[in-house]
Order: C-alpha cells, then sequence, then structure tokens
C-alpha cells in the first residue's frame, strides 16, 4: 500500500456502504467517494413509488445522513464522473481535468437507462425514471386528468404505472413481452399483477412494442408496433438498464454477463480493482457463471463485501437475494431465481408462490404476506416437502 487509499466510483447504495464500511471496521488511509450526481447517496426503489407520488421526500432516500461521511472522514466528490482509469498507475481520471491515486479502486457506477431506438425519444413530455432529478421532472408534468403512456412493464415501469394510476392519469403500460414482469416471475404471477393494473383502469397492452413516439416538439400520441395510436401527454420509458462501463475502457478488465467481472470477493482480475453492485458479475463459489444483481439486498451486501476484501477481514456471510414492490397497496416480494421448467406450487391465502426443481426450493414470491417470506428465505437451496408448501395451513418451519 502507497497511503494512496481507496477510490470508490459510483456514489450509489453499494458505493456509500463500501466506504462507509471501510471506516467501521477501522480501515485508516483515505477514502474518497466520487459520484456522477449532485445528490448524497441515495437508495432509488421509492423513485418509482412514493417519491415519485409526492409522499416521500429526498431526506428519507439518503443511505446515511450528510454529516455521516466528514464524520467517517469520507472525501465525497459530487457532481463529477469519473471519465478513465489507469490501472497500470492507479490513477483515476474525473471530468473537471482532476487525478485522484489509489490503492485499491471500487468500481460502483451502476447502471443507466437503456436507450431503445424509437423515433421521437427526444421530444417534450418524454421520460426515463433513474435519478432524483428524473422523478422529479415526471412528477411536475404528471396532471391529473392527464394521459400517460409507459413503455415498458417490468419492476419499474409497472410501479410508474401504478404510481401515475394513482395520482388521477390515465394510463396506459405497452409491452412486446407477454405480460407485465414476464421475466420475472413468469405467467402465473405476471397475470396476478396484470389484474391489479385492469383493476384500477390501466390498459395493459402486451405482445406488441412501440414504433414511435409522435408530436410537434411535444409527445402527443403513442404508435405501436401493430398500428393503434395511444394519446399523450407524458411519455415514461422503461426498457432496462445496463451497466455503466465506459469510463474503463482502457481498463484490461475482464467482463461478464454485462459487468465487470469478478471472484466471491468483489475482486477482479486486474490487481487493485474490486466492483460491486449492478456493475459488478460474481462468481459464486461452486456456480457455474458469474451473474449481475440488480437489486437493493445485493448493493448493500456487496458494498460491505468490498470493505472487508480491502481491508483483509473475513467475509460476511453471504445472503439471500431478494426484491419488492409495492403496487396499489400490495406487497410483492420474491427471493432466488427459478426457471420457467420449475414446478410452481401456489398457496392462495395469505398469497405465497414456491418454485420447485427437483424437489429443492429454488425461489419464492410473496403478497402481503412477509412471514412466509421471510420463512422460506431460509429454505432456498434445500430439499422441501411439497404436500406441505401446498397446504395453507402448513408450517413452512417444518417444511424442509
Amino acid at each position: 500500500m502507497s497511503g494512496d487509499g481507496v477510490v470508490v466510483v459510483g456514489a450509489s447504495l453499494a458505493g456509500a456502504h463500501a466506504a462507509l464500511e471501510l471506516r467501521r471496521l477501522g480501515y485508516s488511509e483515505p477514502v474518497t467517494l466520487v459520484g456522477a450526481e449532485p445528490h448524497l447517496p441515495y437508495e432509488r426503489p421509492e423513485l418509482s413509488k412514493g417519491y415519485l407520488a409526492g409522499e416521500v421526500t429526498l431526506d428519507r432516500l439518503l443511505v446515511a445522513p450528510a454529516t455521516a461521511y466528514p464524520d467517517a472522514d469520507v472525501d465525497l466528490r459530487l457532481g463529477v464522473r469519473a471519465v478513465d482509469v489507469d490501472s497500470a498507475l492507479r490513477r483515476v481520471h474525473l471530468a473537471n481535468g482532476e487525478t485522484l491515486a489509489y490503492d485499491a479502486l471500487v468500481v460502483a457506477t451502476g447502471s443507466a437507462n437503456v436507450r431503445p431506438r424509437i423515433d421521437g425519444l427526444d421530444l417534450g413530455g418524454v421520460f426515463s425514471l433513474r435519478t432524483v432529478d428524473e422523478a422529479e421532472a415526471l412528477a411536475a408534468a404528471a396532471r391529473p386528468g392527464g394521459r400517460a403512456v409507459v413503455v415498458g412493464t417490468g419492476l419499474v415501469g409497472c410501479e410508474v404505472a401504478a404510481t401515475l394510476s394513482t395520482l388521477g392519469l390515465c394510463v396506459s403500460a405497452v409491452d412486446p413481452l407477454p405480460g407485465p414482469l414476464w421475466t420475472a416471475l413468469g405467467p402465473q404471477l405476471s397475470a396476478l399483477v396484470r389484474g391489479w393494473h385492469t383493476e384500477h383502469g390501466v390498459d395493459v397492452i402486451s405482445g406488441t412494442g412501440v414504433a414511435a413516439i409522435e408530436g410537434a416538439g411535444h409527445a402527443e400520441r403513442v404508435r405501436l408496433a401493430d398500428g393503434r395510436v395511444l394519446e399523450a401527454d407524458v411519455v415514461v420509458v422503461g426498457v432496462g438498464a445496463r451497466p455503466v462501463l465506459d469510463w474503463l475502457t482502457r481498463a484490461p478488465l475482464t467482463l461478464a454477463a454485462g459487468g465487470v467481472a469478478v471472484d466471491a470477493e468483489q475482486r477482479s482480475d486486474v490487481p487493485g480493482i474490486y466492483a460491486a453492485g449492478d456493475v459488478a458479475a460474481v462468481t459464486a463459489p461452486g456456480a457455474p457463471q458469474p451473474r449481475r444483481t440488480e437489486h437493493y439486498s445485493s448493493a448493500v451486501a456487496q458494498g460491505k463485501r468490498v470493505a472487508h476484501a480491502v481491508v483483509g477481514l473475513p467475509m460476511p456471510s453471504p445472503q439471500q437475494d431478494w426484491f419488492w414492490s409495492h403496487q396499489y397497496g400490495h406487497y410483492l416480494q420474491y427471493a432466488g431465481e427459478h426457471g420457467p421448467d420449475d414446478e410452481l406450487v401456489v398457496r392462495p391465502e395469505p398469497f405465497a408462490a414456491f418454485f420447485l426443481r427437483d424437489a429443492v426450493l429454488r425461489a419464492v414470491a410473496t403478497v402481503d404476506n412477509g412471514r412466509d417470506l421471510r420463512r422460506a428465505l431460509r429454505l432456498i437451496g434445500r430439499p422441501v416437502d411439497r404436500a406441505v408448501l401446498a397446504d395453507p395451513g402448513g408450517d413452512l418451519r417444518t417444511v424442509a
């Protein structure tokens, strides 16, 4: 170690946890946290829900209070992007011309929204949603009685559609896939989510994409690939995200699954460089291939694992990744990872769905049923008794 310390690029959920965890573990060399946005590190899940609806303020989204960083002697550099890294000399170059030397570099730049090839994306009234500023711009344009078209019915698209509908807009949601959250949940649970939206007046249009967004300087209508036309005052495009890697082009990093390939301790194959959060493709022990996980829980856990790796302390115990969604007052939770051929076992009330492969629990989804989600988390990867799972009165504590 040269005494240059750790530079964390990405004032994200993973990046902020990495920086603060280093200090909690007693790391004494300099820690610098670089963020492209001008805001303190914040949590993004509420942007499409409570923050967009005006029910949650920015201070409630912060990863840590403003005082936490100077108190921990973390040097915050906000509102400036990293544009290059020289891995041989261990230098990070920033857009403002500054150069930061490092002993260890943590890549935590997260993801940026995919910009699809659709004519009209630059019209007024067309929004994406990933940052606080984008959420505020959308909220200002979302007037009750207006017409909104949401392009994409993944997690963020579904939540935006639900929030805009609750705010009094007339909402259509469009996706070429067969149903909302189709990739994440599969056909049976997708149908459940579709029901929530249709019950609240959202027109869910599946199986067709968007050909163009049209209007005279401002979005006025959305033309679908099947020829239908939807009138629109507001268009929200959410068709996925990609890791932010453009500033790493000169670093000889191995990429996998769209991100930076790292081992179970978040180490890349370039000495001194780690990655955490959306940008990290982790090869877990015994796993056949690297995997990126774009969930809140994995970002927090990976940020802390990076800190342990840098300091040289044993890794925290691995935790099961999971995500959640609030839509129309329903609390959907999902943990694990299932495939299209897995057996589905459903308990209707309170709702829980279990995905099995060779009698082993691979994933679980619950609605308004946190108890079963918590109990099932301990069972993922273990053989289970299908009969107990299927029994509405069965106790998950006895299912293994």
